[in-house]
């Protein structure tokens, strides 16, 4: 029988991951968008997401797919990872 290892994560890591990643990337998307200066409905029509959904995740009332981040993030010119960190640590 193979046994893996599994460790914890070092207390900096675990201070770096947040308790709410959906309320993170919606504040993240809003800074994001008001940066490149878009509206709800333009990144709406840019990534062919809804303009409720999108909204929704700003709100962080969506539990989102890394399809989903993946697609918002490429329409803002960000990387996934930027946007999942707290605003203090980008």
């Amino acid at each position: 029988m193979v046994r893996s290892s599994v460790t914890a994560p070092s207390s900096a890591a675990a201070e770096a991951v947040p308790d709410d990643l959906q309320v993170l990337f919606g504040d993240s998307m809003r800074a994001a968008r008001a940066k490149a200066g878009l509206t709800l409905r333009q990144m709406a029509a840019l990534s062919g997401l809804t303009f409720q959904y999108l909204s929704k995740i700003e709100k962080g009332e969506k539990n989102l797919t890394l399809g989903t981040m993946r697609v918002v993030a490429k329409v803002l010119g960000c990387e996934v990872s930027r946007m999942l960190r707290k605003a203090s640590l980008r």
